[in-house]
Parts: structure tokens; sequence; C-alpha cells
């Protein structure tokens, strides 16, 4: 930008001559007609003003340009004088104050003076103008600075957030940990209890009488057989069920359960099962999964009371590492990144409200009432899933329905799965033709009652049965020299656990047959060697696994 020097004097010849005056110098300059041709030329090129005091008869419009400058701007003003109006009218002085940053020079001019007083106002506009670049930059590092503090607020907040809700998901998972324990304390303790009694029922069934004996002897049984489910949802949302995995054709799996699944839902509600070909098989726990997929039957049918559509579908799942899109209730029952058999059932009941999504997998939480479920129904299945190694998701709206859809391990073939049944549906009368070979066993559990109730399973079955109430008392007889045929021992005991007995029964009997019963699964794996069995157990289970372990 061309800079210059802005002359007002109007007198003869004295613009002319103050322009080459100041041109030997090197500086422009441009003469100005009058007040308003000056003020029209005012702007940031106009680095000082030359003026003849003759031209301030009106400088009202010089004035009010001068008081609106910036801040920084003081614009440097050389007024020429002379003696005769300078005693004329003392009382200029104060008026030249008033323009601010004016110097006065008196006629007649000096060439040295002229320019001297020129370079001194354009060194002070000089330094107005570095005022000017220092305030820009402090107001741009300001701005940067206002800017940095603006994205690390936001930063701290996200982070704030992400802090929040990642304590928040510790304590909830803490707090399901802590469940999960106490869940599995229970339940060990309740089947405990239950093997107790399905021992004795078992051993005293074929001396009930029919009428209605024989009927509270049967109701019985369906207790004990209720208590069987609960201790199962129980140490499936503990996540310590002994699962047996196994290949399994989904397909065919929906397949043979459309029956039970159409009585389940009854009339009013219409179920459609699609399920995709060539379908890899699921690794899973085929009664497991079948006890999980009626469950969810059941909330689905609760869900529609006035009727509805219900849909199984199943297909293959790729999940990233986000997981699908969406708001699930829990992102701790989400699986991990990869690829899985899917099914998901869907139905078109009343859906599920936002605040109470967040809950619907912690167990004993339930909206239905008191009498109509215990709230461990999806806790269970949502153990299940998370336990083969698969993960659970739900989808609802409020009036839009509910889908929830169950992540299962794929693998490429499918192999023979024979039925299992429960461990609770056998727990009738004790099969009295059953192997009468006599051989010893010995029996190690600590529960002195659930000790009796083996006891008297295994002597109706025709063997020989030595008790023992811990580790210790049982490698007391084994070093006596007894003979032993195999050994059945409780798992979870003080002092020696059931592995520990099995170890050292093997060191002074090396290949013993052996069999850990257990209700508290959360067990290691003994591999073929030793037998594993769920309590509570029937006495034909028990009777199995003796049969596969002992010679014929």
């Amino acid at each position: 930008m061309r800079e210059f020097i802005l002359v007002l004097a109007p007198e003869g010849r004295d613009a002319e001559v103050i322009g080459s005056v100041l041109g030997e110098i090197g500086l422009a300059t441009q003469p100005c007609s009058d007040m308003a041709a000056l003020c029209r030329s005012l702007g940031d090129a106009a680095t000082a003003l030359i003026l003849s005091e003759s031209a301030l008869t009106d400088a009202e419009p010089l004035s009010s340009w001068l008081d609106a400058q910036p801040p920084w701007s003081d614009l440097p003003i050389v007024i020429l004088t002379s003696r005769r109006t300078r005693q004329a009218g003392r009382g200029r002085l104060a008026f030249f104050q008033t323009l601010g940053n004016v110097t006065l020079l008196d006629r007649p001019l000096h060439r040295e003076a002229l320019q001297s007083a020129v370079q001194a106002a354009l060194r002070s506009r000089e330094r107005q103008y570095r005022t000017r670049s220092h305030l820009d930059e402090i107001t741009r590092a300001t701005d940067r600075l206002e800017e940095r503090v603006a994205e690390r607020t936001q930063a701290l907040q996200m982070e704030m957030a992400d802090r929040r809700r990642a304590e928040a998901a510790l304590l909830q998972a803490q707090k399901m940990e802590a469940l999960g324990q106490l869940t599995g304390g229970v339940a060990h303790d309740f089947n405990n209890l239950l093997q107790g009694i399905v021992s004795c029922l078992a051993v005293l069934g074929p001396t009930v009488p029919d009428g209605t004996p024989r009927h509270l002897f049967e109701a019985a049984n369906r207790s004990v057989e209720r208590g069987a489910r609960l201790t199962q949802s129980l140490l499936s949302f503990a996540r310590r069920q002994t699962l047996m995995p196994e290949p399994t054709d989904i397909g065919d799996l929906l397949s043979g359960m459309s029956s039970l699944l159409e009585r389940t839902l009854g009339g009013q509600i219409g179920v459609t099962i699609a399920a995709e070909p060539g379908l890899p098989a699921a690794l899973i726990d085929r009664a497991q999964l079948e006890s999980a997929i009626l469950n969810l039957v059941i909330n689905a049918r609760d869900a529609m009371p006035t009727g509805g559509r219900l849909s199984l579908s199943t297909f293959v799942a790729e999940v990233g590492g986000d997981g699908e899109a969406g708001d699930p209730a829990d992102k701790a029952a989400e699986p991990a990144a990869g690829t899985y058999v899917a099914i998901r059932v869907e139905d078109t009941g009343t859906g599920i409200d936002p605040s109470v999504l967040p809950h619907v997998f912690e167990p004993f939480f339930t909206t239905k009432p008191i009498d109509k479920g215990s709230g461990l129904g999806l806790s269970m299945v949502q153990g299940m899933a998370t336990q083969s190694g698969g993960g659970i998701r739900i989808d609802s709206r409020p009036g839009a329905g509910t889908a929830i859809t169950l992540y299962l391990p794929g693998v490429p073939a499918v192999a023979a799965t024979p039925d299992h049944p429960g461990p609770a549906a056998e727990t009738g009368d004790v099969d009295r033709d059953a192997d009468r070979n006599g051989h010893t066993i010995l029996l190690v559990e600590d529960d002195a009652i659930v000790r009796m109730g083996t006891m008297a399973v295994l002597e109706s079955l025709g063997h020989r049965v030595i008790e023992a109430d811990g580790g210790e008392e049982a490698l007391g007889v084994l070093r006596d020299g007894t003979v032993i045929d195999a050994l059945v021992t409780d798992f979870a005991m003080p002092g020696m656990n059931g592995a520990a007995v099995v170890r050292n029964a093997r060191r002074l009997r090396p290949g013993i047959p052996a069999l850990i019963v257990t209700g508290y699964a959360d067990t290691p794996d003994f591999g073929e060697a030793v037998q594993l069995l769920r309590k509570p157990f029937s006495p034909r289970q028990i009777a199995d696994c003796l049969a596969a372990m002992l010679p014929k």
C-alpha cells in the first residue's frame, strides 16, 4: 500500500513548496483543496497531516474523525502557524491540543525544520503501526488460546464423560461379579440340599403306595425339578454352570422345537421360523440353548397379551470392534469382534421402556407380577451366551416390539447330537434291576445328609459302599489296603477338594476309576480319566457313570 502525507495549505504555492521539500527526502505528499477533500482522503494510507492554521476554520469533520480513531492510532499533525496569528489568537493552543498528536511550526518555514518535524511525525506513526501489529498478534494469539482452551475443555469433558461411563461400567461389573459369586455359592448349597432330597426320594420311591401318598411323592419330585432348574438359572447367570458344547445345527434345533413353541405361545400368537440354509454349526450346549430359546419365547408371549407375531430367524453375523449400530441394554453382554451364528427372536409386543432396558440382564429384576416370574430368565440367557463365547443384544422400543439376538460361536461341521436329559428329570424310583455286580465304592462327601442319601442310592444299585467324610479319611481307607473298585467324591470340601482326593488316591492306587460330583460347577477340566457329574443327579445318571467306569 502506497503511503503519503496529506497537505492542506491553500495559501499561494505553500502546498507545492511543501511537496518539493519533502520529496527531497523521499516522502510522498498529497495536496487537498479543502477540509472536505482532506477528510475524504483520511485512512490507513495517510501517515501524517500538514495543515495551515488558516485552514482550520471548520475543523469539526476532522475532530470527529480523530475522535473515532482505533485505540492504537494517534495520527500525527503538523500545523503551520505564524507569530502574528499565534499572538492574535492565544486561545487557539487549547484547540490544537484537542486534536491530539500536534506539532507546531512557525512560518517562515526552514527546509530542515520541516523535514525534521515530518520525519519525527512519521516515526511516531511507524511506532503506532508496530503497536497495531503487536495488538493484532496478541488478538490472534488470544483467539488461538481461546480455541485451544475450548478444544481442551471439550476434550476434558469427553474424557470425563468416558471416565464416568468407565466407572459406571466398572461398578456394574463389580456388582455383577459379586452377585455371580453370591449366586454361585447359593446354587452350590441349594444343589446339595436338592441332592439329599433327590437321593432320599429315589430310595423311598418303591415303598410309596398308590393314591394320595403317590401323588404327594410325585409332587415332591416336580418341586425338586423346579429347584434344579432354578439352580441352573443361578449358575448360568453366574457363568459357572458346566456346559457340554457340541456342534449343533441351529436350523434342526429350531425345527425340532417348533411344536413345543406353538404349544407355549397358544393360538393367539403366530410363529414363523426362518433358518438360513448352509449355516455353520454352533458350538453350544444344546440343552442350555433350548432352555434359553424357550425363555425368550415365553418373555415374548408375555409381551403380547392380546396376540401378535413371533419370528425366529438364523443367520451368520459379522460383529465389528464397536458392535452393531444401536443402543444395547448392556455393552458387556455384546460379543467380541468376529463371525457368529446368530438366532434372532423378534416379537410385535409392547416393547421395553428405555428406563428399564439397562436393567434387563440383572438377576431377579422383573417387571412381571410377583407370581409370574423370577427375574432370572434373561440373566440366565446372557450367562449361557457369554460363557459359550458369544453374546446377546436387545433392541426394543415401546410399542414397536423387541428383537433379541443370540450370538453363538460357529464350527465348520455338525456332529451327531444325542439327547441329554436334564439332571432333575429322573428323580423317580431307583431301578431295582440295575447293576448287581457288587462293586465296592469309596464315597467321599462332607455333607452328612448328602452322603447318607448317595450311599443309599449306591447300595440300592447293588454296590457295597465305604463312606468317608473327607479326603484324609478316604486316603486312610486306601492305605489300609481295602479293596476299592471306584472312587466317588464331592468336589467342594474343606481341607482337600475332590481333585486333590483323586490325585492322592491315584498315587496310592494308580488307575482307580474316579467320579467327581459337584453342586458348584466352577471346576477344572479333568479330562477323560475322571468322570464329572452335576448335582442334583438321579440314580440313573450315577448308575450310567459307574457303568462307564467299572469293568463289565
